[in-house]
């Protein structure tokens, strides 16, 4: 009875340690909070994105940590507002790479490439983007844009 009280306890030691080990593995999640305001000056069309005043869009410069982010959008008008998030993956300031669109707010995360500059261009603007997930959404007069960055999906 002995031996088998002890080898019981042993495998247990055992499945411990491996559970203990994979969790272990898994790397915690490391998340920063990012605000920045925006102005939509050619109401009700967003006709550029100035990178540096927040002039039609927001832009986020993320870290090589980070690959996921959540957004809100809060708008003066107090609707929801449609948003594309874009890259310049060439630098020469045409918008190449849409990594996702919402209306309002992200319902899931949405993921990218670390290190990567990113453009919340807000309201209408002159893109293929398809529009119709947000009636009524195009008009964008000042406001918000607040990210959630992670590490993490």
């Amino acid at each position: 009875m002995r031996r088998f009280l002890i080898g019981y306890m042993v495998l247990g030691l055992m499945v411990g340690g491996v559970a203990t080990a994979e969790a272990k593995k898994r790397p915690a999640r490391v998340q920063r909070t990012f605000a920045g305001s925006y102005d939509t000056p050619f109401v009700p069309l967003n006709a550029g994105c100035s990178r540096t005043g927040g002039r039609g869009c927001v832009t986020v410069y993320t870290r090589s940590t980070e690959s996921s982010f959540t957004a809100k959008v809060t708008d003066a008008l107090g609707h929801p507002v449609f948003v594309q998030v874009w890259e310049d993956t060439d630098g020469w300031g045409s918008e190449d790479v849409l990594h996702g669109s919402f209306c309002g707010e992200t319902t899931e995360p949405i993921s990218f490439p670390p290190g990567t500059e990113l453009h919340f261009w807000v309201g209408f603007t002159f893109s293929r983007a398809s529009y119709d997930t947000c009636p009524g959404g195009l008009i964008a007069t000042t406001g918000t844009v607040k990210v959630r960055l992670s590490n993490l999906p």
